[in-house]
C-alpha cells in the first residue's frame, strides 16, 4: 500500500553520472538531458543514499516528483515558474524525466506521511549546452519521524 503523501518540496541533490557533449545518444534528441530521480529512506539521516547495516538504503515509491522550467528569479519555486511533468516513482525508487532540453530546472518531491527530508527542500539544475543524452541523477531522503529524537538531519524549515 503506498503511503499518503504530503506536498512539500525536497532537494534533490545532483550527482553527475555522465556527460558526452558534442554527440547524440540512441533514442536522445541532439542538446538533451535525461533527468533520473531516486527517492530513499534515509537510515543513517546523512542525506546520501548508500549503504546501512550491510545492504543499501531501502528506496521510496509513490513519491511524486514534479519538474519545471525555473525563470527568474531564479532559485525560487514561484508563480512564473513553467510546470513541465510530474511523474511517480516506481517500485525501485526512480523516475526519469527524458529528453529534457538545456535550461534551468526545478525538481519538487513530495514528502510520505510519517517522514521528514534528509536534503534541503529544492534542486536546482542549469542544463547547458549539447547534452547529447547525458543522464544526471538526483536523489533525495526522507527519515521516519520516529528517529528523528536521535538523528541529525537538515535544518526543518517550514516542516510541521
Amino acid at each position: 500500500m503506498m503511503p499518503a503523501l504530503r506536498s512539500y518540496t525536497l532537494l534533490l541533490l545532483g550527482l553527475l553520472l555522465a556527460l558526452t557533449p558534442g554527440k547524440a545518444t540512441l533514442g536522445h534528441a541532439t542538446g538533451s538531458f535525461d533527468l533520473a530521480v531516486l527517492a530513499f529512506v534515509d537510515m543513517n539521516g546523512d542525506g546520501v543514499y548508500g549503504l546501512f547495516q550491510g545492504g543499501p538504503e531501502p528506496v521510496l515509491s509513490g513519491i511524486e516528483v514534479r519538474l519545471y522550467t525555473d525563470q527568474p528569479p531564479l532559485h525560487a519555486l514561484g508563480k512564473e515558474d513553467i510546470w513541465l511533468a510530474t511523474q511517480t516513482t516506481n517500485p525501485d525508487g526512480y523516475v526519469v524525466f527524458r529528453n529534457i532540453p538545456d535550461g534551468d530546472r526545478i525538481l519538487v518531491g513530495t514528502v510520505a506521511d510519517g517522514y521528514l527530508p534528509t536534503t534541503p527542500p529544492e534542486q536546482y539544475a542549469r542544463l547547458e549546452g549539447d547534452g547529447g543524452g547525458a543522464v544526471l541523477e538526483f536523489v533525495f531522503g526522507q527519515l521516519a519521524r520516529s528517529s528523528f529524537g536521535y538523528q541529525f538531519i537538515y535544518p526543518l524549515i517550514g516542516v510541521p
